[in-house]
């Protein structure tokens, strides 16, 4: 995943990995930092930009996610995975997509036939081509990088070198 940052990350593990587009990087940067999210990293691809940020607050105690809706409400669009949105609980990935501070559509990795957003099933025929979707899905070791791929794909995101995110 460096290719695009042009330097090596250390390695973080409570990292969001946000795609944008239709706003500016410093828009972007600036609402993360109103939000206590520290950014760690920026890229900008051919259509997409990306910023990996802290999944946590800088204050202690703040857990709470990003209202990642009130980022782009200008007529931004946004692709947010959350790496890791509950260590302690094991929880696995979650993606959302949010255009003009709509949530559209999202998932968590360990459900993903079931869609939340104005349009809960954008993603299925993705997943469902993955062998991801549906009633005869299969789930292995390797579904997450699975996901991720098929979310990328589907709306064209930056390539993203998966295994180098440590992504559970």
């Amino acid at each position: 995943m460096t290719h695009w940052i042009r330097r090596p990350l250390p390695p973080y593990e409570e990292i969001n990995v946000v795609f944008f587009r239709g706003m500016p990087l410093d828009t972007l940067v600036r609402e993360l930092l109103a939000a206590r999210r520290f950014p760690l990293a920026y890229g900008k691809g051919a259509d997409w930009g990306v910023v990996l940020h802290d999944m946590l607050g800088w204050n202690n105690g703040d857990y709470d996610l990003v209202d990642y809706g009130q980022l782009c409400r200008g007529g931004g669009e946004l692709a947010v995975f959350v790496t890791e949105p509950c260590i302690a609980k094991a929880h696995g990935p979650q993606f959302d997509y949010y255009q003009d501070g709509r949530l559209v559509t999202g998932l968590s990795f360990e459900t993903p036939s079931y869609g939340t957003g104005e349009q809960p099933d954008l993603l299925a025929p993705a997943l469902t081509a993955a062998n991801l979707g549906g009633p005869h899905a299969e789930y292995d070791d390797d579904s997450d990088t699975r996901i991720a791929c098929s979310i990328a794909a589907h709306f064209a995101l930056s390539e993203l070198d998966l295994p180098e995110l440590d992504l559970p």
